[in-house]
């Protein structure tokens, strides 16, 4: 069965079906599974897996934040 990855680094969608470590094409960063189902990625439109992308974006941004944020906070605990 088709999964829906995405790339961490460069946001970009690949469809794998046998490779749970699978890189990405544009920029060789190991890709992350995503939530979407085959199908549902399949029924969206262009504008859908946009916004999909930019909310992954965010998201993935947001925790980025949230851990440089602790571990200064340790750092300089330490």
């Amino acid at each position: 069965m088709l999964k829906i990855y995405i790339c961490p680094h460069c946001y970009n969608f690949r469809m794998v079906s046998r490779k749970p470590d699978a890189v990405c094409f544009h920029c060789g960063t190991t890709l992350e599974k995503s939530e979407l189902e085959y199908i549902t990625y399949m029924n969206m439109t262009e504008e859908e897996r946009d916004i999909f992308k930019e909310n992954y974006t965010k998201r993935v941004k947001l925790y980025q934040d949230k851990l440089n944020t602790l571990l200064l906070e340790n750092r300089v605990e330490s």
